[in-house]
């Protein structure tokens, strides 16, 4: 009785989440398609009564061009995930696959750095970019993001290679290549299921990012990614939320189809199994 009684109360919980975040999502849909300054007439509407595509040609016109900003967006979260899985899956077949003292409680630390909140480190974080001479420059958000990406990275692909077979990699010493072809052309492309749910959250996470990004970019058009420059929408012409809106949706669109491309690889490489050491 129990376990349906579990099982219901779960699906409940997710079909709330779920419907609470797709009316969310819903609402910005529609208010991107109402005139700019019709936004809070009432009563309100499911649907605009007359569908319009001015606050999309705005935020895309030579005044905004957001999808500059969006495309900094790319680059930042590409160099990021590819930057942080690289040095996660290397942490992460070192603390799997390799025999020494205090494995785990290397896990733990690493993961603990990672617990930090951002607004704790944002500060050291500026001084050390501003150091390096990168303020205003998209490295100056790659490098932090990377670091900040590799704990979750690190977790989540040690899962992963905690459970790939040890004959594999025994069998390629055997023939004689040394350890880091050994990572390389064997136990990473096994990994690959890991290494795509791993790479989907870094993305969005990077995606995602605002406090940095403002930090960093100061203000800046070029290097300012979606979310700074959404804001800036918002200040500047006095809360437009039309224009706010439609500068979201856009910004959704590549965030969209990487899920829907990669959702099979992220749910198998999250439900890969539990860690084993």
């Amino acid at each position: 009785m129990r376990r349906p009684l579990h099982t219901l109360a779960s699906l409940a919980i997710t079909a709330a989440v779920a419907l609470f975040s797709l009316l969310l999502l819903y609402w910005v849909l529609v208010t991107s398609l109402k005139r700019p300054g019709t936004e809070f007439r009432l009563p309100l509407r499911v649907w605009p009564a007359e569908i319009s595509w001015e606050s999309y040609q705005t935020v895309l016109g030579p005044g905004f061009e957001v999808q500059n900003a969006i495309r900094n967006s790319l680059l930042v979260s590409s160099a990021v995930t590819v930057g942080a899985l690289f040095l996660a899956a290397l942490a992460a077949y070192a603390i799997a696959r390799l025999r020494f003292r205090y494995k785990v409680q290397s896990l733990a630390l690493i993961q603990m750095a990672g617990m930090a909140p951002a607004i704790v480190v944002i500060a050291p974080t500026f001084v050390l970019i501003r150091s390096l001479g990168l303020l205003s420059s998209l490295p100056g958000l790659i490098l932090p993001n990377i670091a900040y990406s590799i704990p979750l990275s690190t977790w989540l692909l040690a899962a992963y290679f905690a459970n790939l077979p040890f004959e594999l990699e025994d069998a390629a010493k055997m023939d004689g290549w040394p350890p880091f072809q050994v990572f390389w052309r064997v136990m990473l492309p096994l990994a690959a299921p890991g290494l795509f749910s791993a790479g989907v959250l870094v993305f969005l996470g990077s995606w995602g990012e605002f406090m940095l990004a403002l930090t960093i970019s100061l203000g800046l058009p070029e290097a300012q990614t979606a979310p700074v420059a959404i804001l800036g929408f918002s200040q500047a012409f006095q809360l437009q939320w039309a224009w706010v809106s439609a500068g979201i949706m856009l910004s959704l669109v590549p965030v969209i189809l990487l899920v829907l491309l990669f959702q099979r690889a992220v749910i198998q490489g999250l439900t890969a199994g539990s860690v084993r050491y």
